[in-house]
């Protein structure tokens, strides 16, 4: 190589190996440096500096373009420090073999072209236009954003041209590369013309269709220049085909029609276009909230085929939810299907971050130990050990995946388990923060002494979903829910420590022995439907009650937190509202609390829930969903067809039966109730006029908020 004669240069040195990033008509590029840090350092004979470049550059300061950081002359050369990337698009698709191939990380393909689409836009907002777009010009930096973040930019301005008022670049020529040229270019090629921000558009449209195919022309094959030149003359872009109809679904596939517009008057410009993928984006964000939601419901089902759509519609596979769990974290936790492991696999082949850590410092083997008792467990765990997950990292306590799988695990079987992890080097009897190892847990698991306390023989409630006992929980009298550990529902449980509100029952602790799992709640006087129990009944509840406009206010107040906190509860009816009557020094203050949500589910933004069958007590139904399991119906996997409205229907059963102390509104048995709600026949109504104005705003609206 040619010996490179530095001169006068004092602030911008080229490495002493001279190594040459690129090759130009307008100058070469080596490795060097500038105020200490590593740079591109652009070579121009002074004869052939371009003002125009460097003044367009030092215009210039946005993320997604190559920021120009100093400028200086010896007596033969202009030298400009550029911002240092790892390559250029076109590196991406060269061939296995080829040592320059780029075979980094990239973002998704809307994430690329969201970024290249807001610098272009700056390039435009700033009277200027680009002119020689391809890939070879978009360049791929790694760091600039922050740690491990990958960020696209626009570089090499040699083209670059101040525009008039019309967006006419001044006394240009069309010296882009031929094959990323607008057709209005093409016609041009080799005269004067007026080149356009217009014609920018088209070439970016060009560079969006080569990454959609892989490195391949949107108009023909690259190695044959004249089909790419007569086909974009014609406006044919032959390759557009290619591109999986989903994928342009996806993204909206009438956008690199308008980007590719033969008529440049009809030609997007670079702020619609910006905006456009900046709604697809956004719709993008929604379907990531929609995965978080699809993995985190426990389900028997196979969710491949729903998590395949997910990847192809772009997603952030690695979005968190507040907590800061991706989807990996909530599969691990949630999903009890046979094909966990297969879930598992596609998530992390698509580039999701098998090392990702929650709030609490826990990563996806740290919920699998913690939450999974089934016999997918040692194969999940030997799966996410193959895809490079540190096995040995620690949470926020210190705690490290045994020590979760010998605290938390519920399965009596855990030496294969424990086993896979020792041979890994790690050790039973290493301490987490508390001092504690994972010894210690498998040997006191199920002898630790108990917080709470309840009265083998004080029953106050037997139901499908466990036993209730009197009891004492830190001091004070409490409800202790007992419930087998293989009937456990941690839906339930999470929704309660979830909601915190005076009209729901508060859940103070939860903890398990060998067998049960035990929940201390909130103790109350008794349910809504002892209210009407007959009088020689020992069970009624003759306490006081407030008027039932306050008793509306109550139940409607509690059923909106529940809802706004995406929860729908699913078995609303008189004996899951709980009535609780305290002592004060001048009255009995009585409130009512909602219970029982071993029903509840999340429901996405448009307040829907998945259904996997008909939920809910026979008489206490809206009819959407009696209409279901009048016919039979049984969902699609994971269909939406459950609304919070359904709620506020049986809500509304609710206050009929207070305002017909103890009759429901449209009959006396099943088969009649069920008849007359699919009729909308409230039979009962005219014996109270009084809830009539009540039940008729709330079948108007079907709102909470028309009941207050």
């Amino acid at each position: 190589m040619e010996e490179i004669p530095i001169g006068e240069v004092r602030q911008i040195s080229i490495d002493t190996e001279k190594v040459v990033l690129g090759i130009g008509g307008f100058g070469d590029i080596f490795k060097g440096k500038y105020d200490g840090r590593e740079v591109a350092v652009k070579r121009v004979p002074l004869e052939d500096q371009d003002l125009n470049e460097e003044e367009a550059m030092l215009k210039l300061d946005h993320a997604n373009i190559v920021k120009l950081f100093h400028c200086e002359s010896d007596e033969n050369f202009r030298y400009y420090a550029l911002e240092l990337c790892v390559a250029s698009l076109d590196h991406l698709f060269l061939k296995t073999y080829d040592e320059k191939k780029y075979n980094g990380p990239m973002p998704h393909h809307i994430e690329v072209i969201q970024q290249l689409a807001s610098g272009l836009e700056h390039i435009h907002s700033k009277d200027l236009v680009h002119g020689d777009i391809r890939p070879e010009n978009v360049l791929i930096s790694v760091g600039s954003a922050g740690p491990d973040e990958i960020t696209i930019k626009w570089a090499d301005f040699g083209l670059n041209r101040n525009v008039c008022v019309q967006g006419k670049a001044i006394k240009s020529e069309a010296r882009g590369e031929n094959a990323w040229l607008a057709p209005e270019m093409l016609k041009l090629s080799g005269t004067k013309n007026h080149g356009t921000a217009k014609g920018d558009i088209f070439a970016q449209g060009l560079v969006f269709g080569s990454l959609f195919l892989n490195g391949e022309h949107l108009y023909g094959s690259m190695e044959n220049g004249n089909e790419i030149h007569e086909n974009i003359i014609k406006g044919n872009p032959v390759n557009m085909q290619k591109i999986d109809g989903k994928l342009r679904d996806c993204y909206e596939n009438d956008l690199l029609k308008k980007m590719l517009e033969h008529d440049p008057n009809k030609r997007m410009t670079s702020i619609q276009v910006f905006n456009q993928l900046k709604a697809i984006k956004n719709k993008i964000v929604g379907k990531e909230k929609e995965l978080l939601e699809l993995c985190g419901r426990d389900s028997r089902l196979d969710l491949s085929d729903k998590i395949k759509n997910f990847i192809q519609f772009g997603i952030n596979l690695n979005a968190k939810d507040d907590d800061g769990r991706n989807a990996l974290h909530l599969l691990c936790r949630n999903y009890s299907s046979p094909k966990l492991t297969d879930a598992i696999e596609l998530l992390i082949e698509n580039k999701i971050d098998v090392n990702a850590k929650d709030n609490d410092g826990l990563n996806a083997i740290h919920y699998l130990c913690r939450y999974h008792s089934s016999q997918n467990l040692i194969k999940a765990i030997q799966t996410l050990i193959q895809f490079g997950i540190d096995a040995k990292a620690t949470t926020n306590d210190g705690s490290n995946a045994l020590h979760y799988l010998c605290r938390y695990n519920a399965s009596p079987k855990l030496d294969d388990a424990i086993r896979i992890f020792t041979e890994l080097g790690m050790d039973l009897m290493t301490e987490d923060n508390n001092g504690l190892d994972a010894f210690y847990y498998l040997q006191n698991k199920y002898k630790k002494e108990m917080k709470i306390w309840y009265d083998n023989y004080a029953l106050l409630g037997r139901g499908s979903f466990g036993t209730v006992f009197k009891g004492k929980f830190g001091g004070r009298d409490v409800a202790v829910k007992r419930v087998e550990l293989h009937k456990v529902n941690q839906r339930e449980e999470e929704a309660m420590l979830e909601l915190d509100h005076p009209n729901i029952v508060k859940l103070f602790h939860c903890e398990n022995d060998k067998d049960f799992r035990y929940y201390a709640m909130e103790l109350c006087d008794a349910s809504l439907d002892q209210l009407f129990l007959e009088p020689d009944n020992p069970r009624k509840y003759k306490g006081p009650m407030p008027r039932d406009i306050e008793a509306f206010q109550q139940l409607a107040s509690g059923l909106e937190h529940i809802h706004s906190k995406k929860l729908i509860h699913r078995d609303i009816k008189p004996c899951n509202i709980l009535i609780s009557a305290t002592s004060t020094r001048q009255h009995i203050e009585v409130t009512l609390k909602w219970d029982g949500f071993g029903m509840a589910k999340s429901v996405n933004e448009k307040g829907l829930h998945s259904w996997s069958g008909v939920r809910g007590t026979r008489t206490w139904y809206a009819p959407e969903v009696l209409e279901k399991l009048i016919e039979g119906k049984k969902a699609e996997q994971e269909e939406f067809w459950g609304t919070v409205q359904s709620d506020v229907f049986v809500l509304g059963l609710v206050f009929g039966y207070l305002f017909l102390k103890g009759e429901h509104l449209y009959g006396s048995g099943e088969t009649e109730i069920h008849k007359n709600i699919i009729e909308k026949n409230p039979v009962n109504m005219q014996s109270n006029s009084q809830f009539n104005s009540i039940l008729f705003l709330f079948s108007i609206n079907g709102e909470l908020v028309a009941l207050l």
